[in-house]
């Protein structure tokens, strides 16, 4: 089968993600560049247990299927990515809880003028910031995303209004750790926040760790 690598490393990530609820059911999508510049990705309204390889769908950068099931309905907005950002190979969308959660609120993660509140956000790039709201299955997911990403070079994860999440990567490993981080970052401040007030990593200690990590 064409494209047998892509297939059998996409269905890794798949396998890796529900593990850890970051997709669920057939909600979440996930993509990787072919060595040939298509793209892999996962296809619509299949179960993501009991997925298989042969399952994964092939497109172009224009979202046009080469091959395999019906790709994903947010293809319009991995594509728009891949696209406009050459550096990308990977990116995870995700329904994950705590995501949807910020999702729906502030507009940055920690809010505007609060230092950053943990580590796993700092590495995706803290503060996540949120989209404005466009609908789902779109270009325009796509491009509001591209918007923040290229605003900030060193920011990985950004959340959809109301929607999810979007985390990219040089592969699909980095886009996996970026997204998977991203929802502890989220869901350990959820909890802060319900039995008492966070402490918080000041700008002192926010430019030590980068110092440290070479962020």
């Amino acid at each position: 089968m064409r494209y047998q690598a892509a297939r059998e490393q996409l269905l890794e990530a798949v396998n890796k993600s529900t593990e850890v609820d970051l997709v669920r059911l057939s909600a979440g999508n996930i993509s990787t560049r072919t060595e040939d510049g298509l793209v892999a990705i996962t296809p619509s309204g299949v179960k993501y247990r009991g997925i298989t390889a042969a399952d994964m769908s092939i497109v172009d950068l224009n979202g046009n299927l080469i091959e395999g099931l019906k790709p994903s309905s947010e293809t319009p907005m991995h594509t728009a990515i891949y696209r406009a950002m050459p550096e990308v190979g990977s990116v995870f969308h995700t329904h994950s809880l705590f995501a949807i959660t910020f999702a729906m609120l502030s507009d940055t993660l920690p809010p505007d003028g609060v230092p950053n509140v943990n580590l796993e956000l700092l590495v995706c790039g803290a503060p996540i910031p949120v989209a404005p709201w466009a609908c789902p299955a779109t270009v325009t997911a796509g491009e509001v995303t591209v918007e923040l990403l290229k605003a900030r070079p060193r920011l990985k994860v950004v959340l959809l209004r109301n929607h999810g999440l979007v985390a990219v990567g040089g592969d699909l490993n980095q886009a996996f750790d970026m997204a998977f981080n991203a929802e502890i970052g989220f869901q350990s401040y959820y909890q802060a926040l319900t039995v008492g007030t966070p402490t918080l990593i000041t700008d002192d200690q926010f430019a030590e760790v980068k110092a440290v990590y070479h962020l």
